[in-house]
């Protein structure tokens, strides 16, 4: 469950049908349908915990921080201040 003033799953496919997410270390990227997810997490599932629910990287774990997976949602903002995806 989220916490007041934070962002829930749910919030943002109800603005948007699709949620792109990258890394900035490695170059992966991806899109993921937001109905799947909240159906897979539920619509209150926490924006903040939503990177370690999808990513396989194997450098996710890693313990230098150099090193380690850094997953981002590269148009979060967008969808949240009105835009689209």
């Amino acid at each position: 469950m989220t916490t007041p003033g934070s962002v829930a799953l749910g919030d943002v496919a109800a603005k948007a049908s699709h949620l792109d997410i990258a890394c900035s270390r490695c170059g992966r990227r991806g899109k993921y349908q937001l109905a799947r997810l909240v159906a897979r997490l539920g619509p209150d599932f926490p924006m903040t915990d939503l990177a370690s629910q999808l990513t396989d990287c194997p450098n996710r774990g890693a313990s230098s921080h150099a090193e380690r997976c850094d997953v981002y949602f590269p148009g979060l903002v967008a969808i949240l201040h009105g835009g689209t995806s």
